[in-house]
């Protein structure tokens, strides 16, 4: 009888310690859950931001004085602030990145960088200021989050989705999808195209006369 009751007891302690186990578990995954959370609203949070410190260098008076040049130096650094911009540009590149020795690597980042960035202020100018709204947030992948949002610009409205990737540096943007067409799967086809006849050093060539024409739009290409 005793051996009986002693067999018992332990029994109720293994019963006990797998209760507080399994509630330490769930407590542990409810805390993972809401700083999981968190860490999505403020990537919600820090892009808006981003959005709204860029369009403001392109229309408050504060920076009325700038030129076309400076206010997309300017945009530059609000974003390299935030963001880097080398991810994106890298995915666009795709598999051509291995074509070009390490100079032409670094050039042609930074140009496909000025490029993208002329197209965006001069896109926006002479129009009003558009508005954004940001909607959900959702998981595509590991480690990979869309966050999805609407720009009303001169009375058309437009769906646009930025997709980040968390990467040893944080969250980095590496697509932006505007009515379901990639930049980045975009910008790959053209580079792509190009390497199919040309050279690392006629692509630098043509950044560079893309870089010097006044007007640069969606419709122009690489």
């Amino acid at each position: 009888e005793r051996q009986l009751r002693r067999r018992q007891h332990l029994r109720r302690e293994r019963l006990l310690r797998r209760k507080q186990l399994l509630r330490r578990k769930r407590q542990l995954q409810k805390k993972r859950l809401k700083e999981k959370r968190l860490l999505r609203k403020l990537q919600k949070e820090k892009l808006q931001g981003m959005i709204d410190t860029t369009l403001d260098v392109i229309y408050s008076q504060t920076h009325a004085s700038l030129s076309a040049n400076e206010k997309q130096l300017k945009v530059r650094q609000k974003l390299e602030s935030n963001y880097d911009l080398d991810v994106m540009i890298r995915y666009a590149i795709g598999k051509n990145w291995r074509r070009m020795n390490e100079q032409e690597q670094l050039e042609v980042l930074d140009l496909v960088k000025q490029l993208v960035l002329k197209a965006y202020v001069i896109g926006l100018e002479g129009k009003d200021r558009p508005t954004v709204t940001f909607g959900e947030l959702t998981e595509i992948g590991k480690a990979r989050i869309e966050i999805e949002s609407i720009m009303v610009l001169d009375m058309k409205t437009y769906s646009i989705l930025y997709r980040l990737r968390q990467m040893d540096s944080g969250w980095q943007i590496y697509d932006i999808v505007a009515e379901n067409v990639s930049m980045s799967s975009n910008y790959r086809g053209q580079i792509d195209d190009h390497f199919r006849k040309g050279s690392s050093a006629e692509l630098i060539t043509r950044l560079k006369d893309l870089l010097a024409e006044d007007e640069i739009n969606e419709d122009t290409k690489i």
